[in-house]
């Protein structure tokens, strides 16, 4: 049975082992929260230059940083959930090589690359995931896409295949009231 969230508990600090969402059989840790709120409050600091020291730059507020990474996370699974469903792979050596790509072009030295993963909190497993999600929305697509010529008729089909993922995965999503957003289906207090 997944822990009660007390009333009491930062809501940016659930405990590791804590359920904040269930997508279908997956869930959400507190632990995989914890990780990503981290990142997107290090996203949101000032770097330091000084061309930043003299705007004024508000840290994001709780209820930003639990939207901002309930709806990275849902929206994450949903993808991963549908390419599933939709028999849709991409294999650990198309993400890898397709990583590899992209960090030889935005990263000339290996210290460049060091430095970014410092500064934003990331691990490479962090970047490798965000690229097998790009790679994988981009195969739905196509799959969405398929058959379907001319501009208006596949303006037609992705806008229903967007408004039926929407509610089929809404569906199935649960979240625990803290970590409530948008895209949560049903809002479950566990007991």
């Amino acid at each position: 049975m997944p822990p009660t969230t007390s009333p009491l508990a930062n809501p940016l600090s659930p405990a590791p082992e804590q359920i904040v969402a269930c997508i279908g059989p997956q869930s959400i840790t507190g632990a995989t929260f914890s990780h990503w709120a981290s990142i997107a409050r290090r996203s949101e600091e000032p770097s330091p230059s000084p061309v930043h020291t003299a705007s004024k730059h508000h840290a994001p507020s709780a209820g930003e940083v639990i939207n901002q990474v309930m709806g990275f996370l849902i929206s994450s699974d949903w993808v991963l959930g549908e390419a599933t469903d939709l028999n849709i792979h991409v294999s650990e050596g198309e993400v890898r090589h397709t990583f590899d790509h992209i960090r030889a072009q935005q990263f000339r030295r290996k210290n460049e690359f060091k430095g970014f993963l410092k500064q934003s909190g990331q691990t490479v497993a962090d970047l490798l995931f965000r690229v097998r999600l790009n790679l994988t929305s981009t195969r739905i697509q196509k799959h969405v896409l398929a058959g379907h010529h001319g501009a208006h008729s596949q303006q037609r089909a992705l806008k229903r295949f967007v408004h039926d993922f929407k509610l089929k995965w809404e569906a199935q999503t649960y979240c625990d009231p803290a970590y409530a957003v948008t895209d949560c289906g049903h809002v479950q207090a566990w007991l």
